[in-house]
């Protein structure tokens, strides 16, 4: 009986040159925002007039320059609107979008993959076609649609425009849909489940790791946002709007207060993606466009 030998493939000079220099790269990238990340942090925790005679040192930090720092980050005042203000305006902001940005394209994702009509093909079409062409065009119209609808400096106005289910989260649980075989529900069907019940308590359960990565990419996304607060929430800034505000305050000179503000910032974010990034490589995997 012969035994067939499988051949190793070896990686040629050339591919080993081209990931090493990758790999230096990215190497040299991830150390320069980590580097930034640590001066930021360690800026925060400084006096300003040790941090301006050496803006460099990450050493020179004290428990009294922290409560300084943080004391008057939270202190300052825009237009009657407090630090503590524009998280709690962040946090509506995050918590309305990303329950949107998931829940519709789950909704219309599962109706194209599982349910036959006769624009289903055209809506597929649809979607990768918006995902290609810029939004930026249609601003002035989104502007004035708001406007007319009266929903201008309201969460709802903002909420609207979130609820879209077209775009890449309508991709990507359309494939996972689609990989579902129908027997589940069908087998509900024959233990009287309605088509919604089969959604919600079947498909929709199934989908747990593909709803975690769009919730934690659209949870971030919607926190850093600054330009759709800053045209529709003028009344209600949130906290990335209200980081660039400091150039007009009395702290426009104070890194370290800014600093403290931004570290407050960027510290909801790198949590949730510390916690959650294993998710999302894995799901972005599971979803990904097919053929």
């Amino acid at each position: 009986m012969a035994i067939r030998r499988n051949k190793i493939k070896r990686t040629s000079p050339a591919d080993i040159v081209f990931f090493t220099i990758l790999f230096v790269l990215m190497a040299v990238f991830a150390a320069i925002f980590i580097y930034e990340l640590l001066w930021m942090f360690t800026g925060s925790m400084r006096g300003l007039k040790e941090f301006n005679l050496s803006p460099f040192k990450m050493y020179d930090v004290s428990f009294e320059n922290i409560k300084n720092n943080y004391d008057k980050a939270f202190s300052i005042d825009f237009n009657g609107k407090t630090l503590l203000d524009m998280i709690g305006n962040s946090a509506i902001l995050v918590l309305g979008c990303t329950f949107l940005n998931v829940s519709i394209p789950a909704i219309t994702g599962y109706i194209v993959a599982k349910y036959n009509f006769r624009l289903k093909k055209w809506i597929s079409i649809f979607a990768i076609i918006t995902m290609v062409i810029p939004t930026v065009g249609s601003v002035s119209a989104t502007y004035k649609f708001i406007f007319e609808l009266g929903l201008m400096d309201s969460f709802w106005g903002v909420f609207l425009m979130a609820a879209g289910g077209i775009g890449f989260s309508f991709m990507m649980f359309k494939n996972f849909f689609e990989a579902i075989p129908w027997e589940y529900a069908e087998a509900g069907f024959i233990d009287g489940a309605s088509n919604l019940k089969v959604f919600l308590t079947i498909m929709l359960p199934q989908a747990r790791p593909i709803i975690i990565a769009i919730a934690v990419v659209s949870f971030i996304g919607n926190w850093n946002d600054y330009y759709t607060p800053f045209l529709y929430l003028k009344n209600n800034p949130t906290l990335a709007v209200g980081l660039n505000e400091f150039k007009n305050s009395r702290y426009s000179n104070n890194w370290p207060v800014q600093f403290a503000a931004m570290t407050v910032a960027t510290s909801v974010v790198l949590l949730v993606y510390v916690f959650f990034n294993k998710t999302i490589m894995e799901s972005m995997s599971a979803g990904g466009l097919k053929g």
